[in-house]
């Protein structure tokens, strides 16, 4: 049960369904119609819940540390990169092998976390631009982000710092989110399912206010210069 509790809350972390965050990545493509990107929204969350936490928790299972060596999983098991290190080296063949694998997966991790960084800074200034367009305010919350909570963060992995009372908190924010939002997603689907339909038609009409009964200035202007 607490396993399967952690996978949804990581997971959920990961692929931010139902947070409305990623909505703020995916309104800056260009795309013919908003269900395109729709699409591309939900293959993502697809692959990440279902394809790669999945593999991940399979290396984990497979390695099956917990029982060649208790104390040393009980030490292991609140650290998420050492724990998949040593569960990953336990499967392969040799000490090449465990070297290379390391390497490899400590590049991803890198890049995972430095992706995830420039993401959060571009969504915080997104929403700190919904609040106030006001220099000193946007420069405010880029000095936060830079100096305080980035900072903050990289120190406390590099001290072994777990700060699991943070996880709680983050977790909270994250559920709290969703609550706020899963109201909305029932008062929207509608519009959604409208959408939809219009898209699967594929009858070259172009997608407007009209289709979905709702105020859509960006596509009703699109819609006019192809026009």
């Amino acid at each position: 049960g607490t396993a399967l509790a952690q996978g949804v809350k990581r997971g959920l972390m990961s692929n931010e369904a139902g947070q409305g965050t990623i909505t703020m990545s995916a309104a800056a493509s260009d795309a013919e119609h908003p269900c395109e990107q729709g699409v591309v929204q939900a293959l993502g969350v697809f692959l990440d819940t279902m394809v790669v936490c999945t593999l991940s928790g399979f290396i984990v299972v497979m390695a099956h540390l917990w029982s060649a060596d208790p104390a040393a999983w009980e030490g292991l098991k609140t650290q998420q990169l050492p724990l998949y290190l040593a569960s990953i080296t336990s499967l392969t063949p040799g000490s090449g092998a465990d070297s290379l694998v390391t390497l490899l997966i400590s590049v991803c991790y890198g890049l995972f976390a430095y992706t995830c960084i420039v993401g959060f800074i571009i969504f915080a200034e997104i929403a700190a631009n919904r609040i106030s367009r006001k220099r000193p305010f946007i420069y405010f919350v880029r000095i936060l982000g830079a100096l305080v909570f980035i900072p903050f963060g990289v120190l406390s992995v590099m001290a072994g710092l777990e700060l699991g009372n943070l996880w709680y908190i983050s977790d909270l924010g994250n559920i709290i989110i969703v609550y706020c939002n899963l109201p909305v997603l029932f008062v929207g689907a509608k519009y959604a399912f409208r959408a939809t339909r219009h898209f699967k038609k594929k009858d070259g009409t172009p997608f407007t206010s009209d289709v979905v009964g709702i105020t859509c200035d960006y596509w009703d202007e699109k819609a006019k210069q192809k026009g």
